[in-house]
């Protein structure tokens, strides 16, 4: 053990690098003595020696700690620190999660620089080893004492001498210490020194240590396809950098710049349990607004782990129209091997690279041996199932299962650890019980997971016969008259006979894809795809088929009925959309009186004549002024729509009278995605950061008020018409909009009206980092179209930014033309086919309740966009196609 903790720390003095540039930080308290040459002498501030043996001694094969109860609750300014060797991409995440989250800054090479006046590889010359180690067990105690609250840590190597993973770990009882991996070929690329096998040694003697001093770990997925350059404008980036900033990447870099920022961004706020954070994230998906088990008919696709590692698959297709996504760890490999667990933080992370709903982290207790023909099952011994369980709570999914077969210590160990992790309590048959659902059996069950603390109760069994789907129907109706507490059920029967079962489960019902079918036997897979779930409601007349339509004067080139129409088809919803022009809102009368209007979206000039007409609006549209969609309301009198301001409240696919309407706003979601997408980590939001409004209509104010959700303090809008922008800057100044969950958001932001194309941009602020443009690129009404394009004054951000061009009629417009051509000053374009879809995503989710095919959606309406001949290429489209990935930001 000994030797293994020797070349550990050899391995990881090696990957450090003193030498980086220093910040200056506020030098930290040390009692008045003096740091450059001073030697640590409180000792009662030093972790105890046996404390620091316990370090030592952690370093096994793979250290997969217990975590203690409540571990992972933190409090919402706590600081948080990213540990892990140089190549991981660490001090990149640190910078875009300080700058995201308004926390300080701090690196521990730095902070010791600051606070002794020598590097670490200096100091290391000056004195003997066992000096070396007291001031780096004073600093790292200052540091981590000092800086408790709103700042982010970057603690590399040097900083996981003796006594620094004892500091850590008894850190990380109140804090989250985040350990950072990395693939080691990317490792390698980074380091350009050691050969892979040798960063591979480094990661399987370092992992064990970084993983007993931290209660959180993130996989730092490479970008496929990046392309290598080391340096750009004389500054050298690391693969992280790379990936995070569009100027580096050689194609579509829209879609892929965010993803960096994207998925740790997430993770964090899934982690820590941020509520503004998770807020901000969730608002442009109507659905996740509420809870998954509260909605009707829900599905979590069930997919292998061999699966993925065997075969090349589409993960985001995977997901595609499901509810949540459930990795189950099926392979029977040691836990002791620490490749394998890291393979297992990779895989979760290449799944949440690609998909937007829920994970649930599901370790098979009977997994079957790839290697063995014999179709035996043994279970995994209770605490190499406990190990991976706990394993799984360090990448913070939504949900994890907790196998009910197991003791109720095992099980409390983990639920007690659980941190902001639902917990479902599952129990997988593979035998029928003798009296199906009728006896004791899983009542007792369902009662057990109660006391334990399940947040959710899963309970299977095969069906030899149709009546035990109706048996199964029956124990859910006895569930629901059991007393309080209850907690929600996910309650069927597996097999062919039991697919019915499946059909009309509530919740979370597993299913499986078309590309896994082959493997249903082999692996235990469900029986029946999302698809087939929901033909089958519709087909029993559960529910029924809804009609829908695009509400305008003047709508008959709308892509929105092709986009809605194709969706439908892939999810199994036999609903329709349609056109609806008329030249007067009077037309709004024979939609309502449809029995089967599902909805219907709004277009010129009726969104804001509307208005009048509605029984209710959602915050959003009545903030904004304009409705662009309306949804029906069928139960006015017992609707809970009105105390919460959710459509997804409403009853959906159900027929009948319409008692009344309901309005939202789903435009300030297409453009504020838009912004996301195109906003680099460099002009990360910040109380400094400008946005820019062209225009003073109703898309307009839709513009300003999605800015205002990212954060933004300083709008400033410009319109041919001052008296225009005048009243849209009226229009929120009375409104007094402050809280939407963002840092620095306590109070509202100021309004600025630019007067002419030719004035400078004002010197008391920063130059422009966003702008959407909401006018029309066309000829209206004989009237020229304004052909606007930015004034090169106020383009002058050192860091460029990213214009949202609402028109795509043209599509190449005079102001995407501009922009595109400076890409190379860090300038991102989004037209109006980029934008179209995104608002079209949240519009599905209203109307229907169910999860938007969002790749399917965008390719739609890139391969039915007709513009006219020589203002767009159709190439250029082609390969838009074919870089689509579904995600919003």
């Amino acid at each position: 053990m000994a030797t293994l903790t020797s070349l550990s720390k050899r391995g990881l003095d090696e990957l450090d690098n003193p030498e980086e540039p220093i910040h200056r930080y506020p030098r930290p308290r040390h009692n008045g003595q003096s740091t450059s040459n001073s030697h640590p002498s409180d000792r009662s501030q030093w972790p105890s020696s046996s404390s620091r043996e316990s370090s030592r001694n952690s370093a096994s094969p793979v250290a997969l700690p217990m975590p203690s109860k409540g571990q992972r609750r933190f409090d919402e300014n706590a600081s948080i620190v990213l540990i892990g060797i140089r190549g991981t991409g660490k001090s990149s995440l640190a910078v875009i999660l300080a700058a995201n989250s308004g926390r300080r800054l701090i690196d521990a090479n730095q902070y010791f620089h600051q606070m002794t006046g020598h590097t670490r590889a200096a100091y290391k010359q000056k004195y003997d080893a066992a000096d070396y180690r007291q001031q780096e067990a004073k600093v790292m105690m200052s540091m981590l004492t000092e800086h408790k609250e709103g700042c982010v840590i970057a603690c590399g190597p040097g900083s996981m001498d003796r006594s620094g993973p004892g500091l850590l770990r008894e850190y990380a009882r109140s804090h989250p210490v985040i350990h950072i991996l990395r693939e080691p070929e990317s490792i390698q690329s980074y380091l350009q020194a050691w050969d892979t096998k040798k960063v591979r040694r480094v990661l399987e003697l370092s992992g064990p240590v970084y993983r007993d001093c931290s209660n959180l770990e993130f996989f730092n997925v490479s970008e496929i396809g990046a392309t290598d350059h080391s340096e750009v404008d004389g500054h050298h980036y690391s693969q992280s950098d790379r990936e995070a900033d569009h100027r580096l990447q050689t194609s579509t870099p829209f879609l892929t710049l965010k993803r960096v920022q994207r998925d740790f961004l997430r993770f964090v706020a899934l982690a820590t349990g941020n509520l503004a954070d998770m807020s901000s994230q969730r608002a442009s998906f109507p659905l996740t607004m509420l809870p998954i088990e509260s909605r009707m008919y829900t599905y979590a696709v069930s997919v292998p782990m061999s699966s993925l590692i065997e075969r090349d698959m589409d993960i985001e297709d995977l997901e595609s129209t499901a509810d949540a996504f459930e990795l189950k760890l099926d392979l029977n490999n040691n836990v002791s091997d620490s490749g394998f667990v890291d393979k297992v933080s990779h895989t979760i992370a290449t799944i949440r690279r690609s998909i937007i709903v829920p994970l649930i982290y599901h370790v098979e207790s009977a997994p079957r041996d790839p290697t063995s023909n014999s179709s035996h099952i043994l279970r995994r011994p209770p605490q190499e199932y406990l190990k991976l369980v706990q394993h799984g709570l360090r990448l913070a999914p939504e949900f994890l299962t907790v196998d009910l077969s197991y003791d109720d210590a095992l099980l409390s160990q983990v639920i007690g650890s659980k941190g902001l992790t639902r917990i479902i309590g599952d129990s997988s048959n593979h035998e029928r019980a003798p009296d199906s659902w009728e006896g004791t059996k899983y009542i007792e069950l369902y009662e057990r997971a109660i006391k334990l603390g399940c947040d959710i109760v899963r309970l299977s069994q095969p069906a030899e016969t149709i009546s035990d789907n109706f048996s199964v129907q029956r124990f859910h109706h006895r569930i629901s008259t059991l007393p309080s507490p209850r907690v929600p059920l996910i309650a069927y029967n597996t097999g062919p006979v039991g697919r019915l079962s499946c059909c009309f489960n509530p919740i979370l019902t597993p299913v499986t894809h078309d590309s896994l079918i082959s493997e249903t036997d082999q692996k235990s897979l469900p029986r029946i795809t999302v698809r087939e779930a929901q033909k089958a409601l519709y087909a029993s007349f559960t529910l029924d088929p809804m009609q829908f339509f695009v509400f305008g004067a003047n709508v008959t080139y709308s892509l929105s009925p092709a986009m809605h129409n194709t969706a439908y088809e892939a999810c199994g919803l036999p609903h329709v959309y349609s056109i609806h022009q008329s030249s007067s809102l009077r037309g709004l009368n024979e939609l309502v009186e449809n029995p089967n209007f599902g909805g219907s979206s709004v277009s010129l000039p009726y969104k804001t004549e509307v208005i009048p007409l509605l029984h209710s609006m959602s915050p959003h549209a009545r903030a904004i002024g304009a409705v662009n969609t309306l949804i029906p309301v069928r139960k006015v009198e017992d609707n809970i729509l009105f105390s919460h301001g959710s459509t997804l409240y409403l009853e959906k696919s159900r027929a009948g009278p319409i008692r009344a309407l309901h309005g939202d706003n789903t435009d300030w979601i297409g453009i504020g995605n838009c912004i996301r997408r195109g906003l680099s980590p460099a002009n990360a939001v910040r109380p400094s950061t400008t946005g820019l409004v062209i225009g003073a209509g109703g898309m307009a104010r839709a513009a300003v008020y999605s800015m205002m959700h990212l954060g933004v303090k300083n709008i400033f809008l410009y319109n041919r018409s001052i008296e225009n922008a005048s009243k849209m800057a009226h229009h929120y100044n009375r409104q007094n909009l402050t809280n939407f969950g963002k840092p620095g958001m306590s109070t509202p932001p100021s309004f600025h009206i630019l007067h002419s194309l030719t004035e400078d941009w004002p010197e008391n602020y920063n130059q422009p980092t966003i702008v959407v443009s909401c006018i029309p690129a066309h000829s209206i009404a004989g009237e020229r179209p304004a052909n606007f394009e930015m004034p090169e004054q106020w383009l002058r951000s050192p860091t460029g930014g990213v214009v949202v061009e609402l028109a795509y009629k043209p599509l190449n417009t005079p102001l995407i033309k501009q922009m595109r051509s400076l890409s190379h000053r860090g300038w991102v374009a989004l037209d109006g086919l980029d934008v179209l879809p995104e608002q079209g995503f949240a519009q599905f989710e209203l109307f229907t309740g169910r999860p938007a095919p969002r790749r399917l959606m965008r390719a739609i309406v890139l391969k039915e966009y007709k513009g006219e001949e020589g203002q767009y290429d159709p190439g250029a489209l082609e390969n838009r196609i074919m870089n689509l990935d579904g995600q919003a930001t």
